[in-house]
């Protein structure tokens, strides 16, 4: 086997061997970061994983009108190996082992106007101790 052939092999293995989940940040406890849906942070000294997988369903009140209810955006997240659901408004937070996970906020805001395409959301988070 030649030295090209070797090299081929090698670069193949390693490129299909990265994560389906999509690319991971590495964050400090206690900061807020900002994940699209496919990708994962590494919560620094931890053993905590946590990847944005998709906005369920999002019905908060849009910026740009007056609503009676604020509305919630729900967010389906994986952590280590179970799958969470945080709520915007009504149920921002979880526990996770010892840590508080939380949705900070989900952007963009809502508009009367316009739908927001599934791959433009942005989950902020934020994991601290309790």
């Amino acid at each position: 086997m030649s030295l090209n052939t070797v090299c081929f092999i090698i670069l193949a293995a390693v490129s299909c061997s990265s994560s389906p989940a999509g690319p991971s940040l590495e964050v400090p406890l206690g900061s807020e970061f900002s994940l699209k849906p496919g990708e994962s942070a590494t919560i620094q000294s931890t053993d905590l994983r946590i990847t944005f997988l998709n906005v369920v369903s999002d019905s908060r009140c849009a910026v740009d009108v007056v609503c009676v209810q604020a509305g919630d955006a729900v967010v389906a997240l994986h952590v280590g190996n179970a799958g969470v659901e945080l709520r915007s408004n009504s149920a921002p937070q979880t526990a996770v082992g010892s840590y508080l996970l939380r949705l900070e906020r989900v952007e963009p805001d809502a508009h009367s106007d316009r739908r927001i395409k599934p791959g433009d959301y942005r989950a902020i988070l934020k994991v601290t101790r309790p």
